[in-house]
């Protein structure tokens, strides 16, 4: 269960295809998983010539390059990786997820790859940051953004939960292991997160369908507040100290502050899988690291003596000393490198006296003890850093709460004394109360037993092998326990599932997960664990470890994690715990320790003022807060448009100078079939002279009034000749019109009517010549079927023949000396709602729509102008339903729309050639008029009016009155504080506004 070799071979793979240059794209939280698992030269040899955060916008665009992003499936890497790909800067993407993809997050990776650049979608389990070969971390260090802990010490944070789970989840993926659950039986926590990855097992279960094992696979939660003593405690092992003292981030270390360090030093790699020393020596005790880095200096020198020019006497030695020379490089920069970290670790050992600080940790630590006095000689030795005063404190507190209470007072009592800050020593009676001995499920320490005793004295007369490595953490006995079969089900319960019998059988593989955080420490006893079970030699024989953590402690980290936990808790977590002595010093948060209820009592000038300047700040947040809370503000969202059946309503008033009334048709024809040709209703045309004006009392809906008179004086029995047209059912053509659909359905021109005796008793020859010069404006509503459609506006009368429409177009294109073409003006184009026509709602929405800014339509005012006949204009919309909601619950219905337009001279016919060459050619034949097709969105836009709520103000306003004058008393105390001081010192005046003491 190699956790390095799992990640490299993700990575390797990753990065393997395609075989050509390419882009490494990562996220905050696969940076350092990679950094961890491969070296810049495995990239390289990959042809990964570039690697880069996701989020990087500056970054150049390269179409040439493929792009590999390995990222966590969160929101914030799911919405870079949307604008990525938005806009692409290179020509294909391989996307690899270092968790479980949801549908939903697959879904929404396919609507953005909006160019289709994505070529590969893959899952590989790298969700953790793999240190050594068997301790994994999820790199989460709680803190105030990131917390560990909900609202006391038994509950999780809902997003550190999920995160665990996911971290584990992929951990088990990545090995191959379908566990079978053990958690400590104190800790809900641990039953909480067993719980919810069981779950996840099983709902993903064709992802953890992994040949069956005769034992199967052991997942073992523990719980950080069991063993509190392990991360306080000095480390002695050149990992651990490393971390203690320097810090170790994800393999790297900073010696930026190191005194006189190289440049090329400042911060430095540390890592097993790239560094041999470290890899021999990472767990040895800091003793034996002396010997192995003189030995290791002494073989750097003798490789320098090798590489001497005096050396090299022959070609032989020439060759040699060019192919060892990167290698001997590489060698010098290591030897610098542990010489600089070993020489910074004994510097600060001998600074703050570690030495004799680990000798009294270990006492307290193990069964040997502490003397009282020791500790106390130690707290107060200036030398000791206040830091390491209040870990041992700490440590006599675990070990003696309960049967040494008043030293623990005393204790607290002298940290106060001597520089440790009142919000530190607050920390002794959080973590009592966090994991003291009432919340342990295991005495650390069994300093009160017989048996335990009894050890004791057995060790002192064997000896220790180094006095400064007496204690093993707990998990060391847990683990004893497990392979020894006495890991009891009433301590480390199964989950259910387990089968009956699983106590009883010896796990080949166990994975260790602590929640809180592991430690080096515990890291270095499943190392050895190892090594003896793959040596056969133990307990362990056969059985391999793998520990993980919620992150990696050291003693800062832990403590940290500890006070952002009690921010969440109640206040009583301060407070020394139940059962306490009642000497133990209750301490508070004041400034300076200032009495807060002495402070109130006294009237300064300045509290005065404050009070003022408090009472202005808070009435005018309120003000603002309240006129907030009184606004109205419209909030936009997008659902799916489930109306079915609807119709809608076209507005338009469109002007065609050069068109006259006679020629002009509007027809309508939709995706279902319908078809409206010479629509009428609802719809005027007005005659234009030539400068535009209308022509008097010439608002008409069309010839039809003036052929109804014309029939209507027609004797009973009148049947008009078809000319030799196709005649309809009836026989009879009795009108210019039905003369015309017949020659039409002929397939003959209809351009003689003045040889048409119905045509010249309509005076249609007079008409077309008085109209020829004259222009038209067409006006109206006409309603549509809520689908796929278009609206003509075209010359002549349309005729359906054969399943199409033909437009009878001779009297358009005739010659008669006037200029006809279908240059127009769009005064109005609008799609509207049936509730636009009440005029409240009408209101309403019309209010709404300017305070919005989307009042106008995008056709109003358009023009379009051409000097030829035969031209066509074509506008294409997207209809989008709006609906707008009130506060008074009204709900108004209309629509909006986005326009472009195409233009065409159907002169050049079915085939052109542009100006730069480019061959076109029309699929379809065309009709001199203005063309609307217009498309119906599947999405509605809903603007909802929306208001603060009541309750939202009261809290925000509480809020300020409560935040103003905490702030205001806080500067008010720190204010008398300094002027007490100075009084104290003798700076104060001596008519000054105080005595002696506070003026009540």
């Amino acid at each position: 269960m190699d956790v390095v070799k799992a990640v490299e071979t993700y990575i390797t793979k990753m990065v393997s295809t395609p075989s050509s240059m390419k882009v490494l794209l990562l996220d905050t939280h696969t940076t350092p998983i990679v950094s961890l698992s491969a070296t810049q030269s495995t990239l390289l040899s990959h042809q990964v010539y570039l690697t880069d955060k996701i989020d990087n916008t500056k970054r150049e665009r390269m179409a040439h390059m493929k792009c590999i992003c390995f990222l966590q499936p969160s929101e914030e890497s799911f919405e870079a990786l949307a604008a990525e790909l938005r806009e692409p800067k290179y020509g294909e993407y391989y996307l690899y997820f270092s968790n479980i993809l949801s549908k939903t997050a697959i879904e929404r990776l396919a609507d953005v790859d909006e160019y289709e650049v994505v070529r590969e979608v893959q899952e590989y389990f790298a969700d953790y940051a793999p240190l050594l070969p068997s301790l994994f971390s999820l790199n989460h260090t709680p803190n105030a953004q990131r917390p560990l802990y909900g609202n006391s010490p038994n509950a999780w944070d809902p997003k550190a939960l999920e995160r665990a789970v996911q971290g584990v989840t992929a951990a088990l993926l990545s090995l191959k292991k379908k566990p079978v659950i053990r958690y400590e039986k104190s800790s809900p926590m641990a039953k909480k997160l067993g719980v919810e990855i069981q779950h996840r097992i099983q709902s993903e279960s064709q992802l953890f369908d992994f040949r069956l094992t005769q034992v199967p696979p052991l997942l073992l939660i523990l719980d950080r507040r069991n063993d509190p003593v392990t991360p306080l405690l000095s480390p002695w092992t050149y990992q651990a100290m490393v971390h203690e003292l320097l810090g170790i981030q994800n393999g790297r270390v900073d010696l930026s502050l190191v005194p006189d360090v190289r440049p090329e030093l400042k911060e430095v790699t540390l890592t097993t899988n790239t560094d041999p020393f470290f890899q021999a020596h990472h767990l040895a005790t800091f003793g034996d690291l002396g010997t192995a880095l003189k030995s290791y200096v002494q073989s750097y020198q003798s490789h320098s003596l090798a590489h001497n020019p005096s050396s090299i006497n022959s070609i032989s030695d020439m060759k040699r000393f060019v192919e060892e020379y990167p290698e001997f490089r590489k060698l010098g920069g290591n030897v610098s490198k542990h010489v600089a970290l070993v020489g910074e670790l004994s510097r600060l050992v001998e600074r703050d006296k570690l030495l004799d600080l680990g000798e009294i940790e270990q006492g307290l630590a193990t069964g040997s003890g502490a003397d009282l006095k020791d500790v106390q000689a130690l707290v107060a030795n200036p030398v000791i850093q206040p830091w390491n005063k209040l870990r041992l404190v700490m440590l006599y507190a675990l070990r003696y709460q309960k049967t040494q209470p008043q030293n623990v007072a005393s204790l607290i009592n002298l940290i106060l004394e001597n520089g440790v800050s009142r919000e530190d020593a607050k920390l002794v009676y959080v973590l009592l109360n966090i994991a003291g001995s009432d919340q342990r499920q295991e005495d650390l320490f069994s300093a009160e037993s017989l048996l335990a005793k009894g050890r004791s004295a057995l060790k002192g007369l064997k000896g220790v092998e180094n006095v400064y490595m007496q204690h093993t953490p707990h998990l060391s006995q847990t683990l004893e326990n497990l392979f020894k079969g006495r890991l009891r089900e009433t301590t480390h319960p199964f989950l259910d599932g387990a089968g009956p019998n699983a106590g009883l059988q010896r796990p080949g593989d166990v994975i260790i997960f602590m929640i809180g955080g592991t430690t080096y420490a515990e890291a270095r006893v499943v190392a050895l664990l190892n090594q003896e079970s793959a040596s056969g030699g133990s307990a362990a024989a056969g059985t391999r470890l793998l520990l993980g953590g919620t992150c990696v402690h050291n003693s800062s980290s832990f403590l940290d994690m500890v006070r952002t936990a009690a921010t969440n808790f109640s206040e009583s977590v301060y407070e020394p715990p139940p059962g306490s002595s009642s000497t133990m010093p209750s301490l508070n948060l004041n400034l300076g320790g200032v009495n807060t209820m002495e402070d109130v009592k006294v009237k300064t000038r300045t509290g005065a003022f404050l009070t003022l300047l408090a009472a202005a700040i808070i009435i005018s947040f309120t003000t603002m807060e309240f006129f907030d809370y009184r606004r109205v503000k419209v909030e936009t969202s997008m659902v799916v448009d489930r109306s079915r059946g609807e119709k809608l309503t076209v507005n338009l008033n469109v002007t065609f100078p050069r068109v006259p009334c006679y020629l002009l048709s509007l027809d309508v024809m939709d995706i279902s079939g319908e078809t409206q040709t010479d629509i009428t209703h609802n719809m005027y045309k007005t005659r234009l002279d030539e400068r535009g004006v209308p022509v008097p009392n010439s608002i008409v809906k069309g010839l039809q009034n003036d052929l109804d008179r014309i029939n209507s004086q027609r004797e009973n029995g009148y049947c008009g000749s078809c000319y030799g047209g196709v005649e309809p059912p009836s026989g009879c053509c009795n009108t210019c019109d039905e003369v015309r659909q017949a020659y039409v359905n002929r397939g003959w021109s209809f351009n003689r009517p003045d040889s048409i005796e119905q045509c010249v008793q309509e005076g249609w020859s007079e008409k077309l010549k008085e109209q020829a010069s004259e222009g038209c404006n067409i006006a109206g509503r006409v309603r549509v079927n809520k689908v796929v459609g278009n609206i003509h506006l075209s010359p002549g009368r349309s005729f359906r023949t054969s399943a199409h429409n033909l437009y009878e177009l001779v009297p358009y294109l005739r010659t008669d000396g006037n200029r006809h073409d279908f240059t127009h003006t769009i005064h109005k184009f609008a799609f509207e709602g049936d509730d636009e026509y009440d005029l409240t709602k009408a209101k309403i929405g019309k209010e709404l729509k300017q305070r919005l800014g989307i009042a106008e339509n995008p056709l109003d005012g358009n023009t379009g102008r051409t000097i030829k006949q035969q031209y066509m204009f074509q506008y294409f919309l997207k209809v989008v339903s709006t609906q707008f909601q009130t506060l008074d619950g009204k709900t108004i219905n209309t629509h909006q729309y986005s326009a472009t337009h195409f233009e065409r001279d159907l002169d050049k016919g079915a085939a052109e050639n542009t100006a730069t060459g480019l061959h076109l050619a029309h699929g379809t034949g065309g009709v001199p008029g203005a063309f609307f097709n217009y498309e119906i969105s599947p999405l509605r836009i809903v603007h909802a009016e929306t208001r603060q709520s009541f309750a939202h103000f009261l809290t925000s306003t509480c809020a300020i009155v409560g935040g103003v004058l905490t702030v205001a008393s806080l500067i008010d105390s720190a204010l008398f504080a300094t002027r007490k001081v100075l009084k104290k010192s003798g700076h104060s005046p001596v008519n000054g506004g105080y005595t002696n003491g506070k003026l009540m």
